[in-house]
Formats: C-alpha cells, sequence, structure tokens
C-alpha cells in the first residue's frame, strides 16, 4: 500500500507505482546475495530468492541469466520493475567480480527505504484512525434521534454526513497530493517547490534531512559497488528525489575537477548543510571517506527519524484541533435543529 502523504513530499518517477515495493526488493537482493556468497549458482539462487510478489519476473530473470545474459543486464530488461540504480549498482558489481557485495548494499539501501515507509504510516495511522471515529461518533446521536422518530435524520443522511464526508476529505487529501507530484515534475516550479516545503517547520526539515540520506547512500552504495566518487555523485543526483539538492550539485560539479575539494565546492553552493561539509572534508583529509560516509548516513538518518518524531507528535494535535472544530460545528448544527424544533411545537 502506498502513502499518499509520503509520496507527495517524495515523488518518484512516473512509473514508480508499477515498482516493486523497497520491502520486497530488500528481501530479494538479501537472499540472493546470502546464497551467492554461500557458493549457490545464481541459477539455482534465482529461484528461491524472490519474494512472492517478484516471483513471475525472477522466473523471467533466471531464464535470460541460463541464456548466459549477466545480472545486470536482465535486470536492465525489466525497467518498469526496477530502478535504474539497481541495474548500475549490479553492472558495476559483476565487472568488479563483486557481485554479492552490491547485492547486499543494494539490500541495505531499499531496507532503509522500507523502514522509512512504515514508520510514516504509523505515525500517521493513530491520527488518521481518530479523524474517522470522530466523524462517525458525532453522527450517532442524530441517528439515535431519527431511529426512534424524535427527528428527521434517516440512515441515507447518517451515511452521507460521515461516510460521504470522509470521501469528500480523502478525494481532497488525493488530488492535493497529485498537485504536488506533478509540481514536482515541472523544471524550475519543482526547484521554487522544493525551497518553499524546505522553509516549513517540521516538515520541510524531515523531508531535505531524509532527501539528504537517500542521496548520501546510493553515493555509499555505488562506491562500495567500485565507482568512483565523482561518478557515484552524477548517478546518485540523477536518482535524488529533491530538486534542491540536484540544483546544488549542478552548481558544485563543474569545480569537481578543478583546484576545490569536492567538500569545498559542496560549500560554494550555499545549499548542504555545515555537518556535512564538515564531515565529508574530514573524510577527504583524513583519506577514510567510506567510513566518513556511513557516519554522513546515520547522522542524516537519525536527524529525519527525529524530525518524523517530531511530525509524528503533531499530528495528532491538529487532528484534535480539526475534530474539536468539527464537533462544535455539529453541535451548533444540532442545537439549531432543536431550537426550529421547539418553534415548531411553539407555534
Amino acid at each position: 500500500m502506498r502513502f499518499l502523504g509520503y509520496e507527495a513530499f517524495f515523488p518518484e518517477d512516473g512509473q514508480a507505482f508499477m515498482k516493486f515495493a523497497s520491502k520486497d526488493l530488500a528481501v530479494f537482493y538479501t537472499q540472493l546475495g546470502t546464497m551467492i556468497q554461500a557458493g549457490v549458482p545464481i541459477q539455482n539462487a534465482m529461484k528461491h530468492a524472490a519474494p512472492r510478489p517478484m516471483r513471475s519476473v525472477a522466473a523471467q530473470l533466471n531464464d535470460m541469466v541460463q541464456r548466459g545474459e549477466p545480472l545486470h543486464a536482465a535486470i536492465a530488461s525489466q525497467p518498469k520493475k526496477f530502478r535504474s540504480l539497481d541495474h548500475q549498482a549490479l553492472f558495476i558489481s559483476e565487472r568488479s567480480g563483486a557481485l554479492d557485495v552490491g547485492l547486499f548494499s543494494l539490500a541495505n539501501y531499499y531496507g532503509k527505504r522500507a523502514s522509512a515507509k512504515s514508520k510514516i504510516i504509523s505515525a500517521s495511522f493513530f491520527p488518521a484512525l481518530l479523524l474517522v471515529g470522530a466523524v462517525f461518533i458525532s453522527r450517532i446521536p442524530a441517528y439515535i434521534l431519527g431511529a426512534v422518530g424524535q427527528g428527521d435524520y434517516s440512515a441515507l443522511s447518517f451515511f452521507r454526513d460521515t461516510a460521504g464526508v470522509l470521501a469528500l476529505l480523502g478525494g481532497g487529501v488525493a488530488g492535493g497530493c497529485w498537485v504536488v507530484r506533478w509540481l514536482f515534475t515541472v523544471p524550475r516550479l519543482n526547484l521554487a517547490l522544493d525551497y518553499a516545503v524546505r522553509i516549513i517547520p517540521v516538515v520541510g526539515r524531515f523531508r531535505f534531512d531524509y532527501a539528504l540520506s537517500q542521496w548520501l547512500q546510493a553515493i555509499r552504495l555505488m562506491l562500495r559497488a567500485g565507482q568512483g566518487i565523482i561518478e557515484a555523485m552524477d548517478y546518485s543526483t540523477k536518482m535524488t528525489t529533491s530538486p534542491l539538492i540536484a540544483r546544488g550539485y549542478a552548481l558544485a560539479r563543474p569545480h569537481l575537477n578543478s583546484q576545490l575539494n569536492v567538500s569545498q565546492a559542496l560549500e560554494a553552493t550555499g545549499v548542504f548543510p555545515p555537518m556535512l561539509i564538515q564531515l565529508w572534508a574530514t573524510g577527504e583529509q583524513s583519506g577514510r571517506m567510506d567510513e566518513m560516509l556511513d557516519r554522513l548516513v546515520q547522522a542524516y538518518e537519525d536527524q529525519w527519524q527525529r524530525s518524523l518524531a517530531a511530525l509524528a507528535s503533531w499530528l495528532p494535535r491538529m487532528v484534535y484541533g480539526l475534530v474539536s472544530l468539527y464537533i462544535v460545528s455539529q453541535i451548533f448544527q444540532f442545537a439549531k435543529g432543536y431550537v426550529n424544533t421547539l418553534d415548531q411545537i411553539m407555534k
């Protein structure tokens, strides 16, 4: 199940809804990497590595591998199911003779994505349940009065004022998310939108920190697959969901082959935060860039998780406010109907 709020803030390519879920890819790459590391031939490993939603496509991949095609070519033959990042990482891993390393890196990457989605959905579940409960509970008294003949309130009216209201609200949220996703596909406008979202308290920081952690994870993934740092950054930037990060790297890219270090080029853009610049510079100076990337990924994972916790603490409060306004409006509506009934009796 895809969460509309998540997809609105983290838009992917236009065919993302057709691609395999991150949790399934994490399982697939983990099991395939484990069996290959244990010495199982890839033709046999493919038969048992795929979770249920991937089995039909995995059978097609297995047929290609048995005909002599490398795994990365088989993955590339399914562009609607796999992202280009998978193909590129596996291509480099196979070329370097470290396929299991590439598979485990992909498994870790998709495992982190699946964990992020799960936490966002979990944080939103209770507020959504609370709102649904408030809508239904607030109309029960009117429905009971109508059922015992004390008012003109039918089952159809109850359905209209509960399920109808929720359907209208859900349609508005879905429409708003679709508009946001569409805006993120419009050149220049998507950059302005990304700037605007970033200044929103809690939400902006959450989205930017998450995008940074995914960008850094992709760079680390490509480095572990054997790619050079500049090539890894080039490719990871193509995959980022943040136009702001893409713009910042585009400004830095012309200076990467000059006298500037990567950290200096990134700092000159004014887009990347000081902590990232400082840790990157430390990695360059110490020659331990892999270790420093691990720390950067962990640091920004911790930051977006803290932002998510803050957002999760505010969501119920926002829902409480909406529920309170809704209940107050229903009280006034009920009181108005009651007053009208008394007027009719008095007359």
